[in-house]
């Protein structure tokens, strides 16, 4: 039995335990501790008994002991140990209070670095997911409610040729009982407008939900090449009207789909000529100013706009004067294809004094080049 109380067998389990063991004395200061708590706190016992040892001279750790011992009940809590060579340590620190007149209280010490890292790194994750979820389901919400304008705006703007259709299939069943050849072929030819329109608002409607599918890939490409191709394309119209075209000069370089980006100023070149009015010496400005961000125009000195119509002009279908040409759906077009681009576009003009057309894409040496996804 007396081997079993050697005291020799208690100090070799006190100095091999895999856990931090120390005694406090009544001022916290540890005044015994194993080589596991010098070796999680990095201090040897001659530097404990130089000084306070850090994980209980800081007030919160001291408070917390203390606190403990005015208890009487043994409890635990966790402390940020700072190491001599800078390293933080996560402690679990269990005290249990001793009524002693030397001291106060035996504290376990565990270190526990590894598993807030663990945590850490799982809360980084579960942030990293949430925002791919949350990004994920921002973009379904986003198609969801492209998708229910697409669907209002067809079911509304085609409402208008389909009622043409309907009511002139009553005038041509009359007309053909009446045997009335002219007014059939009067009745066909306005048939045949109202289903050109409704195929063409669908092809347009068909066209700017596949943008963000077919953007395809971008590049840096010289905004000037952009306004050369798009002027090509438009020179009949250009060359017919009469239009002066006045390009800047020092034009910067864009990171773009280079196709939609030409389609773009194709379709700002096509209304300014569509909407030039009476103007007798018509003219287009194609440009950029810099301030704070780089700001790409084309501007006209045509019929201008008058503001009312400002919040409408990029919607689809939506036309200031109905009898215009083409479906109304340019301007449309174009806002998917610069805000795909990462990009915004808006207006400025007023009746009589001409329209400019302002947008932004990225610029390949000052801005930052968007996420692809």
């Amino acid at each position: 039995m007396g081997d079993h109380c050697n005291p020799d067998i208690f100090r070799q389990l006190f100095e091999s335990l895999p856990v931090g063991v120390a005694y406090l004395d009544r001022d916290c200061r540890v005044v015994l501790a194993n080589p596991s708590f010098t070796s999680i706190t990095g201090r040897d016992m001659e530097e404990i008994n130089r000084t306070e040892h850090p994980p209980f001279a800081d007030r919160e750790a001291r408070s917390r002991i203390l606190a403990i011992l005015d208890s009487g009940s043994s409890s635990c809590f966790e402390h940020i140990c700072m190491r001599p060579d800078g390293e933080r340590v996560y402690l679990r620190i269990w005290v249990q209070p001793l009524s002693s007149d030397h001291i106060s209280a035996h504290i376990i010490c565990m270190d526990i670095t590894e598993e807030k890292e663990k945590e850490a790194m799982l809360r980084s994750s579960h942030r990293t997911l949430e925002k791919i979820v949350s990004d994920r389901t921002s973009e379904l919400k986003s198609k969801n409610d492209e998708m229910e304008w697409l669907l209002y705006t067809i079911s509304h703007d085609l409402r208008a040729p389909l009622l043409t259709i309907s009511g002139f299939v009553g005038f041509l069943r009359e007309d053909i009982r009446a045997g009335n050849s002219r007014r059939i072929d009067d009745d066909l030819k306005v048939i045949e407008t109202a289903v050109n329109s409704i195929n063409a608002m669908l092809e347009d409607t068909l066209k700017i939900s596949r943008i963000g599918r077919m953007l395809g890939s971008r590049e840096r490409v010289p905004f000037a090449d952009i306004v050369n191709e798009a002027l090509t394309l438009t020179r009949e119209k250009l060359v017919s009207r009469g239009v002066e075209v006045v390009v800047d000069a020092d034009l910067p370089e864009v990171y773009a789909n280079r196709i939609r980006a030409v389609e773009v100023l194709v379709n700002l070149i096509d209304n300014s000529v569509k909407y030039m009015g009476d103007q007798s010496k018509p003219q287009i400005h194609i440009g950029c100013k810099k301030n704070m961000e780089t700001v790409f125009y084309v501007r006209d000195n045509g019929m201008g706009i008058d503001p009312k119509h400002h919040s409408n002009v990029f919607r689809l279908f939506y036309k200031i004067d109905s009898r215009s040409e083409g479906t109304g759906a340019g301007l449309a077009i174009v806002k998917k294809i610069i805000e795909i681009h990462g990009g915004r576009v808006w207006i400025e003009s007023e009746p009589g004094r001409g329209c400019t057309v302002l947008f932004t894409l990225p610029v390949v040496s000052s801005e930052k080049i968007p996420d692809q996804r």
